[in-house]
């Protein structure tokens, strides 16, 4: 089973790159790409650790359907939830955006104007 999960991670890992590339399109595509990276993540810790939906679903007490589309990326994480993973997986909140972290992506754009003037708060 882990030499079986090891071909799944690695695609993972081969799957992320594409993904990031349209980070940075829109509001509305950073989203799709912030929810599809999470899920990539959690389904990466999820095999490496070689747990079933099932069983992580029941640690933090939800549907195995809801981690399957948390893992798709069509249903964005709840904090909540989000820390429950956390705790479950003894792990940073930091690992499920790491790759858009460690690429340089940000969340706030750089360049902000208010009146017509650029908002230094944001430089």
């Amino acid at each position: 089973m882990l030499i079986k999960n090891q071909d799944k991670i690695a695609e993972i890992s081969y799957l992320i790159p594409p993904c990031l590339n349209m980070f940075g399109v829109s509001e509305d595509q950073n989203d799709k790409v912030l929810k599809k990276i999470y899920g990539l993540q959690l389904k990466k810790m999820r095999l490496m650790r070689g747990l079933t939906q099932t069983k992580v679903a029941k640690a933090i007490k939800v549907t195995f359907q809801q981690v399957q589309k948390y893992e798709k990326g069509v249903n964005a994480v709840s904090v909540m939830n989000e820390l429950k993973f956390c705790e479950f997986f003894d792990c940073d909140r930091g690992y499920f955006v790491q790759p858009i972290t460690e690429n340089g992506y940000k969340f706030l754009n750089k360049k902000r104007e208010r009146n017509g003037h650029e908002d230094q708060k944001y430089k």
